[in-house]
């Protein structure tokens, strides 16, 4: 038993690398290609966890393979536009002004009940408010709205809003992230004053504590 388990906890270890090394896209937004390397993945190191007759490095080495491939197939894809295409296609306009274009549709084989299901997950629930809409590369939806049903902005309202610093998670479940302190540019002795003025004696009496460089603070203490 010990066997097929350090077998499986060695695959399991070196996937994780090696799927570190593609990227950071989520697989709602992999390209085909890289869709097709990570199944690829999956189903080739599935082999030498079931079989301990087949040697480790029968699984390790097709794994290197595959994600050798992906990773010369993006650097191509990064500098050769035709070859880029080839591989991921391009976006298709399906909405214009409010109507479908059925033919793209067709090709697509998008049926009406998808198209309205991505509208409503954008918050699109009237097909008469879309300006243009397009499915990506990755397959996703990306909608632009005609301008009066647009969400308004400070620029269309011609506000000049004060910028706002981000907040840094400082504490997080009676962890201390200095990084983060070091981040909003505030000292441990800052940090020991927001602690106390919350009834934080220290930093396990804290679930989390974000801040940011002007000292605004966010504070929630760990319930017992």
């Amino acid at each position: 038993m010990l066997v097929p388990f350090l077998r499986t906890l060695i695959l399991y270890i070196f996937i994780i690398v090696a799927i570190r090394l593609m990227g950071k896209r989520q697989v709602g937004e992999m390209q085909p290609a890289e869709l097709v390397i990570t199944i690829l993945v999956s189903a080739v190191a599935s082999v030498p966890m079931q079989d301990i007759d087949i040697p480790l490095a029968h699984g390790v080495v097709p794994i290197l393979t595959l994600i050798g491939a992906e990773v010369i197939i993006s650097a191509i894809s990064l500098h050769n536009l035709p070859f880029r295409r080839l591989l991921s296609g391009k976006p298709v306009i399906i909405i214009e002004h409010g109507k479908l274009n059925q033919k793209a549709l067709r090709q697509l084989r998008l049926s009406i009940d998808d198209v309205l299901e991505d509208l409503r997950l954008k918050d699109v629930f009237d097909l008469r408010d879309v300006r243009l809409a397009q499915i990506e590369t990755n397959g996703q939806i990306s909608v632009l709205l005609e301008a009066p049903a647009q969400t308004a902005t400070a620029k269309m309202l011609s506000l000049s809003p004060t910028p706002q610093d981000p907040f840094h998670l400082v504490v997080s479940d009676g962890r201390f992230l200095p990084e983060n302190l070091s981040a909003i540019g505030k000292s441990r002795k800052w940090l020991d004053s927001v602690m106390a003025a919350n009834g934080a004696r220290q930093f396990s009496d804290v679930f989390f504590l974000c801040a940011d460089k002007n000292g605004n603070t966010i504070f929630a203490k760990k319930e017992v």
